[in-house]
C-alpha cells in the first residue's frame, strides 16, 4: 500500500477528478470478511469526496491549471496524500472482490484499520481547513522555541504551533518543524503526552508523514515516532493509527528512503515490539523478511543492523512467532550471518540464536549442525579485534551450545580453546572472566581428562591468582574450579611445585584479608593438597600456615580437620624416625 505518485503539472482540479474516479471504483467493490469495517470506510470515503469537492470549488479549483497548487500548497499536499490513501483502498477492495488478496485475515484487518485511520486524519484536516480557510505559508506567525527550563504550558503551545506548520507548510518548513518536534520529544517526556493527547491528530499526522516521498520528512517523522514509542503509554495509540505498516515499508524502501530514515524506523519498531501484542502486526506486514534483509544488507549501517536484530529478538519472544521464524528458515540465515566478519552481524546473529534456542532443543541442534560453534570460536579468538562485549556473548553461547552433547564438547576441546580461555583468565574484564569461569567449571565436572589438560596448560596458577579478585563472584567461581582440579593427584603435584600459589591460597584464610566468601572451597582445595606427603610438608613450611592455624583455633571445623591431619602426619614422622634408630 505505497503512496501514490502524482504526475508533474497536474492541477488540483485534475487531481480531485482522479481521486473521485478511484473512489467510485472502490465503492463498487465488496469486502465480505469485515463488512462493518468496510461499510465504515465507504461512508468516510464518500464524505471525503464531497468535502474535497466543496473545498476545491470554494477556492476556485476548476482544473484550468493556473498554478493552483503553488498558490494553495496545503490543498495540493492534502490531495496528494488523500489520493494515495484512496488508491490503496482501491487496490485492497478490488483484490478482495476478485479473490486475489493473499495477505490473510490478520493482514486484511490491519490494512483496513490503517486505511480507516488515514481517512479519519484526512477528514479532520479537511474540517480544520474548512473552518479556518486555506492558509499560505508566507503568512504564518512563527512562535519562539521555549528553553529546556520553560513551563509545560509554553512547550505545549509551541508544539501545537509546530503541528500547525507541518499541516500548512512546504517540504522545507515541514522538515524543520518535524525535526524540532523530534528534538522536543527527546528533551522532555511530557511532550509525548502533548503530542498524543493534546494535539489534534498528532499521532496520525506523524504516521502519515512516514509515507512522504521526501526522505528528509520520512527521517524526522520516524525519529519522532521512535521517541513517542519509547513510552509504553502511547504505543497502543501509534499501532491503532496504523504506524507499523509504513515503518516496515520505510525499512524495505530502497529507492527513496535514506539510511537515517531506516535506522529510525527500525528503532521505532524496536520500541513498539517491546509489547508482545504488537509483534503479530509486524509479521502481518512482512516485517520478518524485511528485518532479515536489513541485517544482511551490504549497505546497512551498524545502527540499522543492531536495531533490526533487536526487533527480531522481540518477535522471537512470542512462541508462535518463533515457530514461524524457524519454519521460514531463519536459523539457517542467522548461522550464515554469524559467519560474517563484521562484529555487529556476528553478535546480533549469535544473541538471537541463543535466545531462540534457550527452551528449544531442536533449534539448538539445528544451529550446531549448521556450524554456529565455529562462528563462536572466531569471536573469542584473542587475535581477532572483537570487543569484550562480543567475547562475553560468545562465551555465554559456547557454554550453552557446546555442553548440550559430548560431540560438541569434544569438537570444542579439539580446538585451541583451552589456550584462549587461559588468555581471558589472565587478561579479561570481569564479565568475560565470569563467562570463562562458567565454562571451566563445567569442563572440570565433565571428565578427569579435561582436568588433566587444564592442569598441564597452566590453569592452576591463573586460578589461584583470581582467588584474590575484587569480584566476589569471580573469587567463588575460581575457587570452585581450582577445588575440582586439585582432586586429581597430578594437578596437586603441579600446584605444590609452585610455592607462590600455595602461599596465596593460605593467605586468603587470613581474616584480615576480608575475602573469606569462598572459605569452604579454599579449605577443600587445601584438604586435597594435604592428601600428599609433599603437600602436607609444603603447607606446614609455608609462611602463611599461621592463617590456617588461626582459623582452626577460632573453631572452624574444616580448618581443625586439616590441622589435625597435618599434626598426625608430623607425629608419625617423628615416631618413624625414633623407630628407625
Amino acid at each position: 500500500m505505497g503512496e501514490a505518485e502524482e504526475a508533474p503539472g497536474v492541477s488540483n482540479g485534475e487531481a480531485l477528478e482522479l481521486l473521485m474516479s478511484m473512489a467510485s471504483s472502490s465503492l463498487a467493490c465488496c469486502v465480505s470478511q469485515f463488512p462493518a469495517k468496510w461499510q465504515s470506510i465507504k461512508d468516510m470515503l464518500h464524505q471525503l469526496c464531497c468535502r474535497l469537492n466543496s473545498l476545491c470549488s470554494g477556492i476556485g479549483a476548476d482544473g484550468d491549471g493556473n498554478d493552483d497548487d503553488e498558490e494553495h500548497p496545503v490543498l495540493a499536499e492534502l490531495l496528494r496524500l488523500a489520493s494515495a490513501t484512496v488508491r490503496s483502498i482501491q487496490v485492497v477492495a478490488s483484490q478482495c472482490s476478485d479473490g486475489s488478496y493473499k495477505g490473510g485475515r490478520l493482514r486484511l484487518r490491519s490494512d483496513l484499520d490503517n486505511l480507516s485511520c488515514k481517512l479519519d486524519a484526512h477528514m479532520k484536516q479537511l474540517k480544520e481547513m474548512a473552518s479556518s480557510g486555506v492558509p499560505s505559508p508566507s503568512k504564518a506567525i512563527v512562535a519562539v522555541r521555549p528553553s529546556v527550563e520553560a513551563s509545560v504550558g509554553e512547550k505545549a503551545f509551541y508544539l501545537k504551533d509546530l503541528f500547525s506548520r507541518i499541516r500548512i507548510g512546504g517540504t522545507v518548513q515541514r522538515s524543520q518543524a518535524l525535526a524540532t518536534i523530534r528534538e522536543l520529544l527527546a528533551e522532555d517526556e511530557f511532550c509525548a503526552k502533548v503530542v498524543a493527547l493534546d494535539v489534534d491528530d498528532g499521532i496520525a499526522l506523524l504516521t502519515g508523514f512516514l509515507e512522504s516521498t521526501e526522505a528528509c520528512i520520512q527521517e524526522e517523522a520516524a525519529g519522532a515516532v521512535a521517541v513517542v514509542a519509547s513510552s509504553e503509554c502511547y504505543r497502543g495509540m501509534l499501532v491503532k493509527a496504523g504506524v507499523i505498516a509504513p515503518l516496515v515499508q520505510l525499512l524495505e524502501n530502497t529507492d527513496t528512503a535514506s539510511e537515517l530514515g531506516k535506522e529510525r524506523a527500525a528503532h521505532a519498531l524496536r520500541e513498539l515490539t517491546e509489547n508482545s501484542d504488537n509483534v503479530w502486526a509486524v509479521c502481518a506486514h512482512g516485517g520478518l523478511a524485511t528485518l532479515l534483509h536489513a541485517c544482511a544488507g551490504a549497505g546497512s549501517s551498524s545502527k540499522l543492523i543492531s536495531s533490526s536484530f533487536a526487533v527480531l529478538r522481540n518477535l522471537s519472544r512470542v512462541e508462535e512467532v518463533k515457530m514461524f521464524m524457524v519454519e521460514q528458515g531463519v536459523v539457517t540465515e542467522l548461522v550464515k550471518l554469524s559467519q560474517k566478519k563484521e562484529e555487529v552481524r556476528k553478535l546480533g546473529a549469535v544473541e538471537l540464536l541463543h535466545a531462540m534456542a534457550l527452551d528449544d532443543a531442536d533449534v539448538r541442534e539445528e544451529a550446531v549442525g549448521m556450524g554456529v560453534i565455529q562462528s563462536l570460536l572466531q569471536l573469542i579468538y584473542p587475535d581477532f579485534p572483537y570487543s569484550y562485549k562480543a567475547r562475553e556473548v560468545a562465551l555465554a553461547a559456547i557454554w550453552f551450545f557446546c555442553f548440550s552433547s559430548a560431540n560438541s564438547l569434544d569438537d570444542l576441546i579439539s580446538s585451541d580453546v583451552l589456550g584462549w580461555l587461559l588468555f581471558y583468565l589472565n587478561n579479561g574484564d570481569y564479565a568475560v572472566l565470569e563467562c570463562t569461569l562458567k565454562i571451566l567449571r563445567h569442563l572440570s565436572e565433565v571428565s578427569e581428562e579435561y582436568n588433566r589438560m587444564m592442569g598441564r596448560a597452566g590453569y592452576l596458577s591463573a586460578l589461584s591468582s583470581l582467588l584474590g579478585a575484587k569480584s566476589c563472584r569471580v573469587r567463588e567461581m575460581a575457587a570452585q574450579v581450582l577445588s575440582s582440579l586439585l582432586m586429581l593427584h597430578p594437578n596437586r603435584v603441579i600446584f605444590i611445585q609452585d610455592g607462590d600459589s600455595l602461599n596465596k591460597l593460605l593467605q586468603l584464610l587470613d581474616p584480615a584479608e576480608g575475602k573469606l566468601m569462598a572459605k569452604d572451597l579454599i579449605l577443600s582445595a587445601i584438604m586435597s593438597l594435604a592428601e600428599t606427603h609433599s603437600g602436607r610438608k609444603k603447607i606446614v613450611a609455608s609462611e602463611n600456615f599461621c592463617c590456617l592455624k588461626e582459623l582452626a583455633d577460632s573453631g572452624d571445623f574444616d580448618a581443625k580437620k586439616i590441622v589435625r591431619k597435618l599434626s598426625n602426619n608430623r607425629l608419625q614422622t617423628i615416631f618413624s624416625k625414633i623407630w628407625s634408630v
